[in-house]
């Protein structure tokens, strides 16, 4: 009897294999169309909203190292982001201070606020923008970037990083220094604030007022 049975379900499949066929593809063909449209439905999505994010107002942002302050920052607005540790920053200015804190510059490019500071400084930084990262103590300066040094020589770029940890101030863009009646151009720089050793690279001398002097 079990032998019949197999028999006859052998000869039921080899008989009906292209309804069966059909039949099986009919079901897939519905699983594919309703696995489809259940993933396909657009829900409703919230608008995005980024958190984490801080607005303020005239921000002053000041910087230790050993208890010594070597650097400040104000700026008109900032937006922080906890999530990346940054913080974006609208016309900035920076002074950056002398190791020995000492002497005050008598100059008032060179002054913080109506009241001077005690602190001797090296050198000033203004900008459009400014990037802080938080983890390595870098500003990142872009737009109308001008440097002001201690010796009245200034420069001219869109992009400069001002690099804390290393004491060095980056400029990888074209750039234009005034100093003294002389006015230069460079395809780049490296400032090593400490020591004061300035690297121009590509430089190319544009004017010397005082080459017409006897």
């Amino acid at each position: 009897m079990e032998n019949q049975d197999i028999h006859t379900y052998s000869s039921f499949l080899r008989d009906n294999r292209k309804e069966l066929a059909v039949l099986l593809l009919l079901g897939a063909l519905a699983g594919a169309v309703y696995y489809f449209f259940s993933f396909s439905q657009p829900e409703q999505i919230k608008p995005f909203e980024e958190k984490g994010v801080l607005d303020l107002y005239q921000i002053t942002v000041n910087d230790y190292q050993m208890e010594r302050k070597k650097w400040k920052l104000i700026g008109k607005r900032a937006l922080i982001s906890e999530k990346s540790k940054r913080m974006r920053i609208e016309q900035v200015k920076i002074w950056v201070y002398a190791q020995d804190n000492s002497t005050t510059k008598s100059s008032a490019n060179f002054s913080e606020t109506a009241n001077n500071s005690s602190h001797k400084i090296d050198l000033v930084i203004t900008a459009d923008q400014g990037l802080i990262e938080r983890h390595d103590n870098r500003v990142t300066l872009s737009g109308n970037v001008v440097l002001l040094r201690d010796d009245g020589s200034e420069v001219f770029t869109e992009t400069a990083i001002y690099d804390a940890k290393k004491d060095t101030l980056t400029i990888p863009k074209p750039l234009r220094m005034i100093r003294e009646g002389h006015s230069m151009h460079g395809s780049g720089l490296i400032y090593q604030i400490s020591t004061g050793k300035l690297n121009l690279k590509n430089p190319l001398l544009l004017r010397h007022d005082g080459a017409s002097e006897n």
